[in-house]
């Protein structure tokens, strides 16, 4: 089992390899959802995205797993000075899929050797926080 630490901004990923009976070696990188400025008048949330990529020597099955951050499966929070901004991260384009770890709602599955997973984000709107830099650190795990 190997484990690999990788800052990434709202993201932090946790890569496990398997057993020694499997053939395969993967490495896997990945990008921060970067929500940027947050209007707090606005009338539609703020949506962003973010990217894990994982890369094996052989084409290999993986799962990939979210971590709850600061907050809950139902509702991420970022947080900065003591406030909360609430937020999500999903699994698919409508946001309609809260990306979890399989038992407390979606995780993705995919195979190949250069698959790259778009992660999708979303701040709902007009919520009343002050300015300043809010974030949330959220655990990937790579499963293979």
């Amino acid at each position: 089992m190997k484990c690999v630490l990788l800052p990434l901004g709202v993201l932090v990923m946790l890569f496990v390899g398997a057993s020694a009976a499997t053939a395969a070696t993967c490495t896997a990188q990945s990008t921060g959802v970067a929500f940027g400025s947050y209007d707090t008048l606005s009338n539609g949330p703020l949506d962003s995205t973010g990217s894990i990529n994982v890369q094996c020597d052989v084409s290999t099955a993986f799962t990939i797993d979210l971590g709850t951050g600061s907050g809950t499966y139902g509702q991420r929070t970022l947080t900065g000075g003591g406030r909360v901004l609430d937020y999500n991260l999903y699994t698919d384009s409508t946001r309609m899929l809260v990306w979890a770890d399989g038992t407390a709602g979606g995780d993705v599955s995919d195979s190949g050797t250069n698959v790259s997973v778009t992660v999708y984000g979303r701040i709902p709107q007009r919520q009343n926080v002050g300015a300043g830099i809010y974030s949330d650190t959220v655990v990937i795990t790579v499963s293979y």
